[in-house]
């Protein structure tokens, strides 16, 4: 779990530390100055909780709010200063509660469990029919069908590295080889939003030219058939794309030999 700290008072600093000493798992970035540049940070890097002074000296610490949960819709906010101020309804499902100063650890570490909790997300990946993924049992909706497709290629290289050139091969076999890149680089970027704005962008490496996928804490129907974790394959698998079938072709081959089996 990643948080931010956006405070100008270096007492902050040394509370949250001794708050960090046992918790491994939390990462954390401190911004003394320069409040807004924490936008362009969040931009590019997966967070999952802020706390922030209410006083700043550049901006107001609501205000501010406002402007990282417009990027990221499930961050997390604690405000740090006086408890009695009236936020926006636009941040109501996002705000925690408020951190009293002086800071204390204790209240701290309770803020910091809470958005532990809120981080655990449940991603749902259907490929037998209609190809689509939810997040705690709600649809995401892509920025284009074309990086929607591309995920759902990735899903299929089933762990492995997918490269540009594969990419290109199934989801532009008709292009010249300079526009295709272009598509393939629109596609990876459309991807790279939706994955932000649902603070999923964990699950994806994005390399040069290359794109990985981690498997962990993700379910998915094809993954668990080819384990053999269930049977639920009804012949059909992501019908809208004309590059599935080499890929379906492996399941009916997997599902013809299990009912062999099952016979002998």
């Amino acid at each position: 779990m990643k948080v931010l700290i956006i405070d100008d008072d270096l007492a902050s600093l040394s509370c949250f530390l001794e708050s960090f000493v046992n918790e491994y798992t939390i990462e954390y970035k401190f911004f003394k100055e320069h409040p807004l540049d924490t936008l362009t940070y969040i931009k590019e890097n997966d967070v999952d909780g802020a706390f922030i002074s209410i006083n700043l000296s550049s901006i107001g610490g609501i205000e501010l709010a406002e402007k990282l949960v417009e990027i990221r819709r499930d961050l997390k906010v604690v405000f740090i200063g006086d408890p009695i101020f009236i936020f926006s309804e636009s941040l109501k499902e996002n705000v925690l509660g408020v951190c009293d100063r002086p800071l204390v650890s204790k209240q701290i570490e309770y803020y910091l469990k809470s958005m532990q909790i809120q981080k655990k997300k449940r991603i749902y990946i259907h490929t037998f029919g209609t190809f689509d993924v939810f997040i705690n049992q709600q649809i995401v909706k892509f920025k284009s069908a074309k990086s929607k497709e591309l995920l759902a290629l990735l899903i299929t290289y089933n762990g492995k590295s997918l490269y540009m050139s594969d990419a290109i091969c199934h989801l532009w076999p008709d292009k010249d080889i300079e526009r295709a890149k272009r598509l393939y680089r629109d596609a990876v970027w459309k991807l790279r939003k939706t994955m932000i704005e649902y603070n999923i962008f964990h699950i994806i490496e994005f390399k040069r030219a290359q794109l990985f996928l981690h498997k962990e804490n993700i379910e998915c129907d094809y993954w668990k058939y080819l384990k053999q974790a269930n049977t639920n394959y009804n012949g059909i698998f992501l019908p809208s794309y004309d590059w599935s079938i080499e890929f379906q072709l492996e399941l009916d081959t997997i599902e013809m030999k299990r009912k062999y089996q099952l016979k002998s």
